[in-house]
């Protein structure tokens, strides 16, 4: 199926190092750019991945297809969520017969010029990371999907109607945590090689939100919601290929 999807776009993927293999104790993480990602990924390898749960034929296919491969779902607004996900991680990377698992740590679509702060839950799972670089050309098309001003129906009949889907994909050499660096410390690190890798830069969204939280200690008017509107106006700059 996800053949059908790459050509349906005539996707030209150009698949760089060794195809990923089915081991225990290892984790995937990649850039992230759009849902497509994951289709360029997955025509490759039977990868299983983390994913929020989606309405309507997205959802679908999350239950009755990507189920199949051992993916795991997630909704935000559930708080609990988040714990029965963890223990989900940790049972999935030891089992010798699981697909390999696959995690998009930046948790939001990104524009292909930067890379965002990478969460620590993917590499606190006391396993091998390997990292996934994607660069997408846009020479045809911009392969860039804003969730915010766009649905994926949508975004995938842009794609259909384009010339092509031009991407490089690399997949780089297992990293593992030294000794004395923390999990945050660890992100970094392999956010390092996938930006270094695909060419992309990197943003200190980190930085952003340390500031955001001081302005609020200070007495300011920082707030969990100003702090989304931060992100929202990312992805707005994101998606013009400029950031400010």
């Amino acid at each position: 199926m996800c053949s059908f999807f790459v050509a349906s776009w005539t996707g030209v993927v150009k698949y760089h190092g060794p195809k990923p293999s089915m081991r225990p104790k290892q984790v995937f993480v990649a850039n992230h750019t759009s849902m497509i990602d994951f289709i360029i990924l997955e025509q490759m390898t039977a990868f299983a991945v983390i994913m929020q749960k989606h309405p309507g034929w997205v959802g679908l296919l999350q239950k009755t297809i990507l189920e199949s491969v051992g993916c795991i779902w997630f909704n935000r607004s559930e708080s609990k969520d988040r714990e029965i996900v963890v223990k989900k991680l940790r049972d999935h990377v030891v089992g010798p017969d699981n697909n390999p698992l696959l995690i998009f740590p930046e948790g939001t679509c990104v524009n292909n010029h930067y890379t965002v702060m990478f969460k620590k839950g993917a590499f606190e799972l006391g396993c091998s990371v390997c990292p996934v670089a994607i660069k997408y050309n846009k020479i045809f098309v911009d392969a860039f999907w804003n969730s915010r001003l766009q649905s994926f129906t949508m975004h995938l009949l842009q794609l259909m109607t384009s010339w092509a889907v031009v991407c490089d994909v690399w997949y780089l050499e297992p990293e593992n945590m030294k000794p004395g660096e923390t999990a945050i410390e660890f992100a970094e690190r392999v956010r390092d090689i996938i930006s270094v890798r695909a060419g992309l830069e990197k943003v200190p969204l980190f930085q952003a939100m340390e500031y955001l939280l001081v302005c609020r200690e200070q007495g300011g008017s920082s707030s969990p919601r100003e702090f989304y509107n931060f992100l929202t106006e990312f992805q707005k700059a994101s998606s013009k290929g400029t950031c400010e």
